[in-house]
């Protein structure tokens, strides 16, 4: 059985766990060791010494522009870093492949370029560039359920997306493979944020809430970011290497949420 350490403990992590646990020996590695639920796995605080193992993952975010782990360690086995796609910038609605530009337009995504940079340096290195997460309990649904609901009618903007199990998924391909390099991970379904609001809408029979401009929708700063930014993800490259988009929509994501809710 191979081992396999996860940098973190958030909503992503989860789903990683989950997905490994059946064929190898899981390690979290936390500041927060309480906080891990899951019976099955080893914990081990960030600042205790990390066992040898085959293979590593983060998803821990940039903090105060460096990164954590390779601040601690130099990982000679093989490793995975979630990044975003966010670092391409803006394209003018245009598809975006591992080989286009990357012109971030923020600071955070400026921190992630860099970050990816040292990553990709080391040995057996490989980068996921996540779009937009989704899945269980972190979708439009949860959204809907706030007073805050809006639909932002942004004529010509579009987002990529991902359900979070095809993250899991194409990570455990990627080291069972040891798969090094950039990797785009998305639906290759871009789509508006007001057709997702809307199609949840249907799904549950309410109404669709209001429709406003990007002015007028009173976004945090973070939120306004996004909505800067227009590009279409390409990710055909993960199919090359034999992955299989399991949910290849929003409409099939959203589906499949509500089928589990209702059970």
């Amino acid at each position: 059985m191979r081992s396999i350490a996860i940098f973190g403990y958030g909503y992503v992590a989860k789903f990683l766990i989950k997905e490994f646990l059946s064929e190898n020996k899981v390690i979290v590695v936390t500041r927060y060791p309480e906080d891990v639920k899951d019976q099955n796995v080893s914990v081990i605080h960030f600042d205790d010494c990390l066992p040898e193992v085959d293979g590593i993952i983060s998803t821990i975010p940039p903090i105060d522009g460096a990164d954590p782990v390779l601040e601690k360690y130099s990982p000679t086995c093989w490793t995975a870093y979630c990044s975003s796609t966010s670092v391409y910038g803006d394209h003018q609605a245009d598809w975006v492949t591992e080989e286009s530009l990357c012109s971030p337009s923020n600071k955070r995504s400026r921190q992630r370029l860099e970050i990816e940079r040292k990553w990709i340096a080391l040995p057996k290195a490989c980068v996921l560039r996540i779009a937009g997460i989704y899945g269980p309990g972190r979708s439009v649904f949860e959204q809907l359920g706030t007073a805050s609901a809006k639909r932002i009618d942004k004529p010509g903007h579009v987002f990529s997306r991902i359900h979070v199990e095809d993250i899991a998924g194409f990570s455990h391909l990627a080291f069972s493979n040891k798969l090094t390099g950039i990797y785009n991970l998305a639906d290759n379904f871009p789509a508006p944020s007001r057709a997702i609001v809307e199609y949840a809408c249907d799904l549950l029979g309410k109404n669709y809430p209001l429709l406003v401009s990007l002015d007028q929708a009173n976004l945090s700063p973070m939120a306004f970011e996004f909505y800067q930014d227009c590009k279409k993800v390409n990710a055909e490259k993960i199919a090359t290497h034999g992955y299989r988009i399991k949910f290849k929509n929003y409409i099939d994501g959203l589906e499949d949420i509500v089928k589990r809710y209702s059970q």
